[in-house]
């Protein structure tokens, strides 16, 4: 059902508003945050794959050799409902992607263990700022290239992020999801540049009910106005916008199918994932042939937009 295999509906997945949903401050975000002398949850900032609790969750951190000594950007990647930071990185491939462009790369995994995996807007919201912070203290990123990105309700977060902490983030990539209404108090304090990823058969976050209301509000808010087309076939269009402000968003709709009724078009473009992890339901891989990676495009799409 949706309610058991991703991040349904807009109401039930995590498309809480700015108060329930991620608007948590910094301070808020901080119980056991990073302190002048380095951060309470990563003591070890060696190169490598880090496994750690951190702030009531586990983060999977992998930081690059030239790293280390600091300096680099860093991509938060958040996986949807029934998954974790492993799947999430089979589906994105954002390891190796950070390893090869320089960027270190958190993945959170929601408690409990996959399948029962799921992200509670607002509390958890608040683990993930953590994390965040955190690893940008231990690591010294470098403040002009922290992004973020996610699918499903890791899209949702990534909204409610966009909502509530843009001022963090040189640029956003949110897939399958929604959390941000761009209106009243719900909307973000600066713009960022966004890459939205939607398909049109996703069977789980409607293209036509969530995604097109989502994309729409985002436009007008920001006086959005189409500058082009990056890329179209007979699967997919890719058409970026700007404003008189100079802000991009990018939107990616694509026809892709998982072959599974349940998932429908709720996939990732590209993926190599099996589906074998432990604990796992099913794969989110959009079947081959793709015209594109999202993993590849949201990396792509990161190291185009720094904050200036």
């Amino acid at each position: 059902s949706a309610g058991a295999s991703g991040s349904a509906s807009a109401g039930a997945s995590g498309s809480a508003s700015a108060g329930a949903g991620g608007s948590a401050s910094a301070g808020a975000g901080g119980s056991g945050s990073a302190n002048a002398g380095g951060a309470t949850c990563f003591p070890d900032t060696k190169p490598g794959e880090h496994v750690v609790p951190c702030a009531g969750i586990t983060a999977t951190v992998s930081v690059p050799d030239a790293c280390a000594s600091g300096g680099c950007g860093l991509v938060l990647d958040v996986h949807g409902l029934t998954m974790s930071a492993a799947m999430e990185d089979a589906n994105t491939n954002l390891r190796a992607l950070g390893a090869k462009h320089g960027y270190v790369v958190v993945q959170p995994s929601a408690n409990p263990a996959p399948p029962s995996s799921s992200w509670t807007p607002g509390s958890d919201d608040a683990k993930v700022l953590s994390v965040l912070t955190q690893a940008i203290a231990a690591w010294a990123i470098d403040a002009k290239r922290v992004h973020m990105m996610g699918f499903s309700q890791g899209g949702m977060m990534t909204f409610r992020f966009l909502c509530a902490h843009a001022a963090l983030f040189a640029s956003m990539a949110p897939g399958a999801g929604t959390g941000c209404s761009f209106s009243g108090a719900d909307k973000p304090l600066v713009e960022v540049p966004i890459l939205y990823l939607h398909g049109t058969k996703d069977a789980l976050v409607s293209f036509s009910l969530v995604g097109v209301p989502q994309r729409d509000a985002m436009l007008a808010a920001w006086g959005m106005q189409p500058i082009g087309t990056v890329e179209q076939d007979g699967s997919h269009v890719w058409t970026r916008y700007a404003n008189a402000a100079g802000t991009v968003v990018e939107l990616v709709q694509h026809d892709y199918d998982t072959g599974n009724p349940a998932l429908g078009g709720h996939c990732y473009p590209g993926s190599k994932d099996d589906g074998k992890a432990p604990g796992q339901l099913f794969s989110f891989a959009c079947t081959p042939p793709n015209a594109f990676a999202w993993g590849e495009a949201a990396m792509k799409f990161f190291v185009a937009h720094p904050k200036p």
